[in-house]
């Protein structure tokens, strides 16, 4: 049976790890992908495909949970955390560039053309869009060994 962990070990998991499952409601019924993320000390930071399902689904209803794990592949020792939240879509040049960069610089990834990616996205021509969920309702769990 889990055991609840405190926001400051959820916040702790969430920064360690780069992989997530990204829940929003598509007719009636939940629908996830999984996607990179990052984090700040008020939002969650992640996308999906341009037009592809999830991006349809959040712009009719921005209801949205995000949910990270670890463990090993018994499930002997694991950490699971949910964020109930809201998908903000973002269009702001400014706020796609933070988003950009705080998400490659999670990955070890390079952040020489963000700037160019920012203005990209802000124009539409991005491949992904890009989302900001506020930090507001946090829960977890881990396993009591």
């Amino acid at each position: 049976m889990g055991k609840p962990i405190p926001e400051q070990e959820i916040r702790k998991l969430m920064g360690d790890q780069i992989w997530g499952s990204l829940i929003g409601i598509d007719e009636g019924q939940p629908y996830a992908v999984e996607t990179s993320f990052a984090t700040d000390e008020n939002y969650l930071y992640t996308g999906s495909k341009l037009g592809g399902r999830m991006n349809r689904c959040l712009a009719k209803n921005p209801a949205a949970t995000f949910k990270i794990c670890d463990g090993n592949h018994r499930g002997h020792n694991y950490r699971a955390a949910i964020v109930e939240s809201s998908a903000e879509i973002l269009t702001n040049r400014d706020e796609l560039f933070y988003c950009l960069n705080i998400i490659y610089t999670k990955l070890g990834m390079g952040t020489e053309n963000l700037e160019a990616m920012a203005d990209a996205y802000a124009a539409g021509k991005g491949p992904m869009a890009l989302y900001r969920l506020p930090l507001r309702k946090l829960g977890g769990i881990r396993s009591g060994r």
